[in-house]
């Protein structure tokens, strides 16, 4: 029996490692992205930008008849700042794409899910919120994951959000290059921060999780029959998500003394 997938974002090199593992499992692949012409045969591609509902509102139309099994949302950016300094418009742009997005997806193509279909959202282990100077990207992903959870309890139906901990892809790469202005007017209070951050992207993008190892584990998920609620890929996922379990004094405690090491190091 055929098994029809929806991709959101698969411009993304997690994403497109992904659809390499779901290829060899004979799915059906629809997959969006703001670029079209970027992926191999088998492939149905669409554009679709998440910060547009008219997007979201056409492709709608062209889904009619169609019915998905899985729908697996990508999308996302990161924006960094010190929180006195964040700028509200920077802000507004993060959860536009990464809260507003997963609900735009949720109100115009979850009701294409089939009975027993699942809605999957990437997310990240940043939606534990213990990450200084990364409150936009914490916030939005906590934000979504409540969305997801709220929204799978209110309609019945199944939702996935996988965590993966920092994951070597030009993400990274592309952060930098997003979080440019905001690096370039920081106050001189953060510039070791600033520039730790800035550092600490670039080994990421060489030195994090193997993305063809997290895609693996994304595929794997997609295939279960009954796949949890959360996972968590990589140590540094589970580590983080352990400070559900710890006190916020001693949390503050560790996370402070780790980023003042850390930015000494650097220097």
């Amino acid at each position: 029996m055929d098994k029809n997938i929806l991709i959101i974002g698969f411009n993304s090199e997690l994403a497109q490692n992904t659809i390499k593992e779901l290829k060899q499992n004979n799915w059906n692949i629809y997959a969006t992205s703001r670029q079209v012409g970027m992926m191999e045969d088998k492939v149905h591609e669409y554009n679709l930008d998440v910060t547009n509902e008219m997007n979201f509102i056409h492709l709608k139309e062209k889904f009619s008849d169609l019915k998905f099994d899985v729908i697996l949302n990508f999308a996302g950016i990161a924006i960094a700042g010190a929180v006195e300094q964040l700028d509200e418009l920077e802000l507004k742009k993060q959860f536009d794409v990464n809260f507003l997005g997963l609900l735009r997806i949720i109100k115009y193509f979850a009701p294409n899910l089939n009975k027993g279909g699942r809605l999957i959202n990437i997310s990240s282990m940043a939606s534990y919120g213990i990450f200084p100077f990364l409150t936009p990207y914490c916030a939005s992903k906590a934000s979504a994951d409540i969305l997801l959870n709220n929204y799978s309890i209110e309609n019945n139906v199944k939702v996935v959000s996988i965590r993966p901990g920092a994951v070597a892809t030009k993400f990274w790469e592309s952060s930098i290059e997003l979080n440019k202005n905001t690096f370039e007017k920081a106050d001189e209070k953060y510039k070791n921060e600033k520039e730790f951050l800035v550092e600490n992207a670039n080994r990421n993008s060489l030195h994090a999780t193997n993305p063809i190892y997290v895609a693996k584990k994304i595929a794997h998920i997609v295939e279960l029959k009954n796949p949890k609620p959360v996972y968590n890929i990589g140590i540094d996922a589970k580590m983080a998500k352990l400070t559900r379990f710890l006190p916020q004094r001693w949390i503050n405690i560790v996370v402070k003394y780790a980023l003042k090491r850390r930015v000494q190091k650097k220097k």
